[in-house]
């Protein structure tokens, strides 16, 4: 859930990395989207930096207030993109229950959940070739079905020796 800026201060620095990292308008939507902040609030911070002189309002035809920096240049920015909405992979959880579950249905299937496909592969073989003595195959199965919930925490970046899904208690 994203957390909402209600601190004006906070508020006014993410209106200057807006104003110096982009050429977008300062308008009280795109500064309640950036910051991320109500619309309310960030046009209480706008108004209040107009009234001191920090930035200019001028009025579109379409009735858009616009607000101008005075001084505005862009500016590079080293490590984060430039867009309004950070660009890149989607974090993604995955529950350990859920990728043991898989592994016993499949040796492996647990791991390709958790996004390991090199052990998946090797976990599916490892365990169908175990079964062919019957009794190494079991133990291969069960150490597989740990291994995928353990992968799991992992990627979810959790401590991997807890067994219980997210939310549940012990």
């Amino acid at each position: 859930m994203l957390r909402r800026i209600k601190d004006p201060s906070e508020i006014e620095g993410r209106l200057l990395e807006l104003a110096h990292t982009t050429d977008a308008k300062i308008t009280a939507p795109a500064l309640a989207y950036f910051a991320p902040c109500s619309l309310d609030d960030a046009a209480r911070v706008l108004d209040d930096l107009a009234a001191r002189d920090r930035l200019s309002m001028d009025v579109e035809d379409d009735g858009t207030i616009v607000y101008h920096l005075l001084g505005r240049q862009k500016l590079a920015r080293s490590l984060q993109p430039s867009a309004l909405v950070p660009i890149g992979p989607a974090h993604r959880e995955a529950s350990p229950l859920a990728a043991a579950v898989l592994s016993v249905v499949i040796p492996g299937a647990g791991h390709l959940y958790a996004g390991r496909v090199v052990a998946a592969l090797l976990w599916f073989l490892v365990v169908s070739l175990g079964y062919v003595l019957i009794l190494p195959g079991l133990l291969l199965h069960l150490f597989s079905m740990v291994s995928a919930a353990s992968a799991a925490h992992r990627l979810n970046g959790a401590s991997p020796r807890r067994l219980l899904a997210p939310g549940s208690n012990a």
